[in-house]
């Protein structure tokens, strides 16, 4: 297996752990997962434009390589006492970006929440904002432009004072990184729209009132609805795993497997089913048509030491006979396509269907390239 990558065999050996609790289960599988993006980040910058200077691909780099990953829970996040009715000036609010990862015995996480907790806020002129990132984030107000992976960069600093300025976190993965966004007192009142820009449809809503205006809640009020927020959407993600539809036919009567599945707010990062039996000569079509906010691969065989962004381009044919490397490259919705601005990039565009006929009897393990870390694995059986 490549450098950072976990192979499927370990990965069941954790989850198989009889001695390690769920949620320690859980927190490796989020640092590994973490770890294998962190090595796409170093290598991103080779796909920059023309014209990108050292000191941003030196940053990309770093930030790939900085960051260790942990896991903070919703009362890890919100430890600010409760508060009167009434806020001090330069208060500094709690928002948490994404949640835990979630499993129940599966191959690959249950579920995971992309958004963020609370989705909501309101604050006075002059304060700040935590973000604590679970999972890889960005946190990004007035997003510029270009592909997404200049947004693994730092960019405008820290303070947001004019409603024009950029300002972008850059990769942060899952800790123990937080990201503060302090608000000038001179910032004209009125609603900021900050977005993870790797998660299509992720975005915290920030109310800037006057200062000395009555804020119509307090911290104790947001960690309630952060809470109740995760709990909604961990939920749906074990309904949408359950439902997850599993064996179908495409319209050429080919088996189907699901390249993940989620909604807006949630991903489960696996493929349904995790084993499937064909026989020889059979084509299988593979889907990501059902999570809409996770981009994914299906690679068999990806070399040891293969260049991190070579993993998402297409390789091989149409045909797999067990040898050799058979990936679809980077799967995308067309949203997902044009809100990461891949145009001019290399990556395949807007692809959502993967064929690949199966020539010869075997067991052929896959793995999403972007996942993998997390445990986002499967088996064809070729009989």
């Amino acid at each position: 297996m490549a450098p950072g990558r976990t192979s499927p065999t370990s990965l069941v050996g954790v989850q198989a752990s009889t001695t390690a609790s769920t949620k320690d289960q859980g927190h490796r599988m989020l640092a590994l997962r973490t770890r294998r993006i962190y090595l796409t980040a170093s290598a991103a910058a080779r796909m920059l434009p023309r014209g990108t200077t050292g000191g941003e691909v030196a940053m990309i780099r770093l930030v790939g390589a900085a960051t260790a990953a942990a896991v903070l829970s919703i009362s890890g996040i919100f430890t600010s006492p409760a508060l009167a009715k009434t806020v001090a000036p330069g208060h500094t609010w709690a928002v948490q970006a994404g949640s835990a990862l979630t499993f129940d015995g599966g191959p690959g996480p249950r579920g995971v929440g992309n958004r963020f907790y609370p989705a909501a806020i309101a604050i006075h002129q002059g304060d700040s904002i935590r973000f604590t990132p679970i999972g890889p984030h960005t946190i990004t107000y007035n997003r510029p432009a270009g592909p997404v992976f200049a947004m693994f960069a730092p960019s405008g600093g820290t303070t947001l004072a004019n409603p024009s300025a950029t300002l972008n976190s850059g990769f942060i993965g899952a800790g123990p990184g937080t990201f503060t966004v302090t608000f000038a007192s001179t910032l004209p009142a009125g609603r900021y729209n900050f977005i993870c820009a790797l998660h299509l449809g992720m975005k915290a809503t920030v109310d800037v009132m006057p200062a000395g205006a009555d804020l119509p809640k307090v911290d104790a009020d947001y960690a309630a609805i952060a809470q109740a927020q995760v709990t909604r959407d961990l939920a749906t993600a074990g309904r949408v795993s359950a439902a997850a539809t599993e064996d179908l036919e495409d319209e050429d009567g080919n088996a189907t497997v699901l390249v993940g599945a989620g909604t807006k707010r949630v991903s489960n990062l696996r493929f349904f089913p995790a084993a499937l039996t064909v026989r020889v000569g059979q084509t299988v079509t593979f889907l990501k048509t059902k999570d809409p906010t996770e981009p994914h691969t299906v690679s068999f065989n990806l070399p040891d030491g293969l260049d991190p962004v070579a993993e998402l381009l297409a390789m091989g044919g149409s045909t797999f006979d067990g040898k050799g490397v058979a990936s679809s490259g980077f799967l995308s919705t067309k949203e997902q396509y044009a809100y990461y601005q891949l145009n001019g990039t290399p990556l395949p565009v807007a692809m959502t269907k993967y064929s690949l006929t199966f020539t010869k009897a075997g067991d052929f393990k896959y793995v999403c390239a972007l996942h993998d870390g997390a445990g986002m694995f499967a088996e064809i059986h070729v009989r």
